[in-house]
């Protein structure tokens, strides 16, 4: 009887998942691109505009692929998006569920999708709501293990949310924090990301009232705000030997980038003009914010990959004074296979009872395509 479709939600994968364990996998992945045996597609965007003028809707797609999972994923985003007119005031961010939606109010529609390599037959669908998270954590953590310093006490988190609680963990994975610091705007929020995290990790996390007391002294700096305009960083906060990561590209600022001495990207550069599409046009005199633009201030053709890092063909850090940044110009397919195979590697090693499935002949059909 062939093995059923797994569909595995946010809670589920929470469950089965060590943020340990999918830095382990994501660095074997990026060693596996650097050979060749795995690959990704470049992330693709399609708008389209209401007439009404208020709204554009946005579908994206991103893939990746590996000979030794087995497994490819694609990863799909379906949102509408309200037009802005306006940034927000400066110092403030746009929260996400503000920004995109899907169905109604506070609800989003993002899946990733598990195939076979062997078989070509579909292996699961997941929510992508926390593996997204995941999965860039468990990047920078990667980035951090080459690129920080191995005696790195002091983590810096500037953010509070999604980011910054699959953030926090993932660096003391890879480095001996002993002492971490969070802001965000908000304090309720930042105060409740402390008491979390305080017992999550048995670190005690200390709530700042400004970003630049957060930066001065932290050996790793983690950027993981929803600020897609203004930078949340400053150079003259920075100490010689940060290290520091990003989640979206405007939270350095150009002084900070200045003080970078080197800096690793994620993937290489896509060409805008070959990866989005349109159909219809915004309002006269409004300008959407452009996905992907914004990391060119970062990253250039010669700025070398951190698969390339891992796998050796690139240097790490070079000294204890060096100030090192991995940006996280966009994210791949290849993140969600590794830690969606993972997943359901685990799922099939340890039933969870929230787990659904659906029979794999829902999916196949005898019409040949």
């Amino acid at each position: 009887m062939a093995d059923p479709v797994y569909f595995i939600d946010n809670d589920v994968q929470q469950r089965v998942l060590t943020i340990e364990d999918a830095i382990d996998v994501t660095e074997r992945m990026y060693r596996e691109w650097a050979a060749g045996r795995a690959t990704i597609r470049p992330k693709t965007n399609m708008y389209i505009y209401d007439d009404d003028g208020e709204h554009r809707y946005g579908f994206s797609t991103m893939e990746g692929g590996s000979q030794e999972l087995g497994v490819v994923a694609i990863r799909i985003k379906s949102d509408v998006q309200p037009i802005q007119r306006e940034l927000p005031p400066p110092g403030t961010s746009l929260p996400t569920s503000a920004s995109k939606g899907a169905g109604e109010a506070g609800m989003f529609c993002g899946l990733v999708y598990l195939f076979s390599t062997h078989t070509g037959a579909p292996l699961a669908i997941l929510n992508d709501g926390y593996i997204q998270h995941v999965r860039v954590a468990a990047s920078a953590a990667v980035a951090a293990k080459h690129l920080a310093r191995e005696d790195a006490e002091t983590l810096c988190i500037l953010g509070s949310q999604w980011m910054a609680r699959t953030h926090a963990p993932a660096m003391c994975a890879v480095r001996p924090i002993k002492r971490i610091r969070v802001y965000s705007p908000d304090r309720e929020h930042r105060e409740a990301f402390a008491k979390e995290m305080t017992g999550r990790l048995e670190i005690a996390v200390e709530v700042m009232d400004s970003p630049q007391a957060a930066v001065e002294g932290a050996d790793i700096v983690s950027c993981c705000t929803n600020s897609f305009h203004d930078p949340v960083l400053s150079g003259e906060w920075l100490e010689d030997g940060t290290f520091i990561s990003n989640v979206l590209p405007s939270e350095l600022g150009e002084d900070a980038l200045a003080r970078v001495t080197y800096t690793v990207k994620n993937q290489p550069l896509r060409s805008l003009a070959d990866h989005v599409f349109e159909a219809g046009s915004p309002p006269p005199g409004v300008t959407p914010r452009s996905e992907g633009a914004g990391w060119l201030k970062q990253v250039d053709e010669r700025t070398p990959l951190l698969s390339e890092v891992v796998s050796g063909a690139a240097r790490g850090r070079a000294d204890r004074q060096e100030v090192t940044f991995f940006s996280n110009n966009e994210g791949t397919g290849l993140q969600f296979a590794a830690v969606g195979a993972l997943i359901l590697a685990r799922l099939r090693e340890h039933p969870d009872p929230g787990v659904k499935t659906m029979p794999l002949d829902w999916f196949l059909q005898d019409i040949p395509d």
